[in-house]
């Protein structure tokens, strides 16, 4: 007579069952609702493709946001630890258990983007080569999970500045800084600046130059609000490097050669009781 099976087994073998059924219905059902809109597209990083959502959303029910926390703060013992592989991960499953909390993208863009390809600049004992293989593939990671990102918050303000950053301080690509900055307008809590930094960028994007230094002169026939020194500085480059007609030239002086201007003046000194000699 076979001898009967331990109950704990029997549990598990119900529950891979029920798992094997239950799979398939929930797959097709969530690419129905995706069609539908219903649901938030999520990341296809195959760290998020190995695991079924809405079987890990219906498990963990309420506790989703408990341990997205504990991946959150587990992300920063391995960023102490400098482990950018392990980082990511936790901050992947923290964005994929909470897709539309806005600071998980955050953090993943800006870990991703600027402090890993940092500590390679400043901190890793590896070949040449090696950096800047690893250095390439940090920073474009980091523009693809920001893109991701927006799939999830299309309004996003704080997500481009982040990819703002990367593209500016990393990538080196005043193109794709530009193309950030001017996403952010219209969007409600974008900076003041965002309009003037697109402009700024713009004018050095390759073949984008008297586009960037139009918008520039705009802002600056605007009014004197905006009439900033780094606004007028890149006007009067632009307009001698592009060729632009004198008559069309903005009647300002070179700020920087006025603060120096300024520095070689020097005040009289006061006599006593505070007379002034001209």
């Amino acid at each position: 007579m076979p001898s009967k099976l331990p109950n704990w087994l029997k549990i598990v073998l119900i529950l891979a069952a029920f798992g094997l059924v239950r799979s398939p219905v929930e797959n097709s059902l969530r690419r129905k609702m995706n069609t539908a809109g219903m649901l938030l597209p999520t990341p296809g990083h195959s760290a998020m493709a190995q695991m079924g959502q809405s079987a890990l959303m219906g498990m963990l029910g309420g506790l989703r946001t408990l341990v997205a926390t504990g991946y959150l703060l587990d992300s920063y013992r391995h960023f102490d630890n400098a482990d950018w592989d392990a980082n990511r991960k936790s901050l992947l499953l923290a964005t994929y258990l909470e897709p539309t909390e806005e600071s998980h993208w955050v953090d993943l863009v800006w870990h991703r983007g600027i402090n890993a390809p940092a500590w390679l600049e400043t901190r890793a004992r590896l070949p040449e080569i090696e950096k800047r293989i690893l250095y390439h593939e940090y920073t474009r990671d980091a523009i693809e999970l920001g893109e991701a990102g927006l799939k999830n918050l299309p309004k996003s303000v704080e997500i481009r500045k982040q990819m703002a950053e990367v593209y500016r301080e990393k990538i080196k690509d005043p193109c794709g800084t530009a193309k950030m900055y001017k996403e952010m307008l219209g969007l409600e809590g974008a900076p003041m600046y965002a309009n003037r930094f697109y402009g700024y960028f713009l004018s050095e994007c390759p073949g984008k130059e008297k586009e960037g230094y139009d918008h520039l002169v705009n802002l600056y026939w605007e009014g004197s609000h905006n009439h900033l020194p780094t606004l007028i500085k890149k006007i009067l480059v632009l307009q001698e490097e592009l060729d632009i007609p004198v008559p069309l030239w903005i009647r300002e002086k070179d700020p920087d050669a006025q603060k120096q201007i300024n520095r070689r003046i020097k005040k009289p000194k006061p006599l006593p009781g505070g007379i002034v000699i001209p």
